[in-house]
């Protein structure tokens, strides 16, 4: 039986017209966004307003804090996942959910900083007016990276998924992606697939852990999903669906015609560049990142295309999984430069981890194919499919 698995990120949804990190930044801090009500941001032809213009303009003064640092560590700016994952940590400290008291001095020259923008604004349910504003500037992220990228519709350059599809008998696709292209190209094709959601509730498709009814293709979004949304379905239960595209969440109803009530406005989206590998383990994303681990013991060979390498979480496990046996090995399709390959995270730690491009290269742990994702053929891929 020929199996293949996959592993993307972001870069592949380039072609397709998904907007990449910096462009989402830039969109967050200059483009104009206007408050909805409901915790919700849309985008606005005209500058930014009311809750969205504080929480704007608290993101571009909390950037100018983390820039220096970021310039010192690693030659660049912050962009909206740095953004998010600073914001996070001063949120949690501030509600006492993760006290660190490493941010005591910066926060409070921080908070003293935007000052004028919290102060006389009301607190709401948060212990103050300044974490009211900084859980602002977060829902303010993901509300960007939401519109950002949910114009993307239309795949361009996954042809190949398709192929692979129809000529093995079982495909597992890994996917640190938010946007729904993956999803599309296998529609459009006629591919079945399986990726939790399945069960048919009304106007959604509740998740039923639907990997284990022997689809031949599994799709784990490990991230979330721009269409995955928590309810309370009645009785009280909390459980996550998918949304269809053209059905508004706030508007959804179950088999019996019940109101489905959305306590979180917006969809399932794990960002930042820290921080948000704390929730691997924990409800929904635990149950991807368990099937990640099972399913990926499963295979020898994992084809990478568009991940940055920047994710410890995910990094830290596919370590050990080339660790786990000599023949695993991870082929990396990647056209650019080799040397700005080597000199990613997953490659270039200090100690152990200094030598360990060369020590997986010269194992044939790791295979660079010069091609993305999109200039691939099915010959391409085939050396790269296990046999069980």
């Amino acid at each position: 039986m020929k199996c293949a698995a996959f592993l993307f990120g972001s870069g592949i949804s380039k072609d397709s017209g998904a907007p990449m990190v910096n462009q989402i930044s830039h969109a967050l801090l200059n483009q104009g966004w206007h408050d909805e009500g409901e915790f919700r941001f849309s985008p606005s032809v005209t500058e930014s307003t009311g809750t969205a213009l504080r929480a704007q303009e608290f993101l571009r003064i909390l950037k100018s804090y983390i820039d220096p640092h970021l310039k010192l560590r690693e030659n660049r700016e912050g962009h909206c996942e740095d953004l998010y994952a600073a914001a996070n940590q001063i949120f949690q400290d501030e509600i006492s959910e993760i006290v660190d008291p490493m941010l005591r001095c910066s926060v409070s020259e921080i908070r003293s900083s935007v000052l004028n923008l919290y102060q006389g604004q009301d607190a709401n349910n948060y212990p103050n007016a300044f974490a009211q504003l900084v859980h602002s500037g977060i829902l303010l992220i993901d509300w960007c990276v939401f519109h950002s990228l949910w114009p993307a519709e239309i795949p361009k350059g996954m042809e190949v998924l398709t192929s692979v599809a129809k000529a093995i008998q079982q495909m597992d696709i890994f996917s640190l992606n938010h946007d729904l292209l993956i999803e599309r190209q296998l529609e459009q094709n006629g591919i079945v697939f399986s990726d939790g959601f399945s069960e048919k509730v009304g106007d959604v498709l509740r998740f039923n852990w639907s990997w284990n009814s022997g689809t031949p293709v599994n799709l784990y979004k490990l991230h979330g999903s721009l269409d995955w949304y928590r309810f309370t379905f009645p009785g009280g239960m909390f459980q996550f669906a998918k949304v269809p595209r053209k059905v508004d969440p706030r508007r959804c109803r179950d088999s019996d015609g019940n109101d489905l009530y959305l306590p979180n406005q917006v969809p399932l989206l794990l960002i930042g560049t820290l921080g948000k590998e704390r929730l691997y383990g924990v409800g929904l994303v635990a149950e991807f990142f368990l099937q990640f681990r099972s399913r990926l013991a499963n295979h020898q060979t994992l084809i990478c295309c568009g991940y940055g390498w920047g994710d410890k979480g995910i990094n830290n496990r596919l370590n050990q999984w080339l660790y786990d046996s000599v023949k695993n090995r991870i082929v990396i399709l990647h056209k650019g430069s080799l040397d700005e390959l080597k000199q990613k995270r997953f490659w270039s730690k200090r100690g152990s981890w200094s030598n360990r491009w060369n020590e997986c290269e010269q194992s044939g742990q790791v295979v660079v194919v010069p091609k993305w994702l999109s200039d691939c053929t099915l010959n391409d891929l085939e050396p790269f499919f296990d046999n069980k």
